[in-house]
């Protein structure tokens, strides 16, 4: 493997890490803040903050579907110098990782379009992946999401005609 290959596969490696480590980062101040303000809202009897406070969960969504989509180059690089240069005896990590994070059907699209020559094909192959399974763990996951939105935009409701709180106010 030329030097220059070897450290383009390190920087990718490195890079992903990197990214992976702060989109985690985003989304646990995004969740602190989240759950520090609806904190707030239960202190105050004001439900109209938890509608408010929504924009975290949809924000963090947002945050994951974009730097996904950004890492998208990086692992392409990757997996197509393991693919080019990989020992027969030892499987490659960007590789291993991809088809047991994403998906093995993931994998193979993102080879595919990363080892196309011509590089503009190249490049439309892989924005044709922009969709990038955003969750490695599936449906369970993308459930969870969901019910917290759906729950965080119910609960005002359910406490302004049960609990009779204000829905906006005064802070005591």
């Amino acid at each position: 493997m030329p030097e220059i290959t070897r450290i383009q596969l390190q920087q990718s490696v490195e890079t992903y890490r990197v990214e992976l480590s702060l989109l985690v980062q985003i989304c646990t101040v995004m969740v602190v803040a989240d759950a520090t303000t609806i904190g707030v809202a239960i202190q105050q009897h004001l439900a109209g903050i938890i509608w408010a406070v929504l924009a975290f969960p949809i924000a963090m969504i947002q945050v994951i579907v974009i730097v996904l989509r950004l890492t998208l180059p990086v692992l392409a690089t990757a997996v197509s110098i393991e693919t080019r240069y990989k020992n027969p005896h030892v499987p490659g990590l960007m590789s291993t990782f991809v088809a047991t994070g994403i998906s093995p059907k993931f994998l193979d699209q993102l080879r595919s379009a990363a080892l196309l020559e011509h590089e503009p094909a190249r490049m439309k192959a892989l924005l044709a992946l922009r969709r990038q399974p955003a969750f490695a763990g599936g449906k369970p996951i993308k459930i969870a999401l969901l019910a917290v939105v759906l729950l965080q935009a119910i609960a005002p409701v359910l406490l302004v005609h049960f609990a009779h709180w204000p829905l906006w106010g005064s802070f005591r």
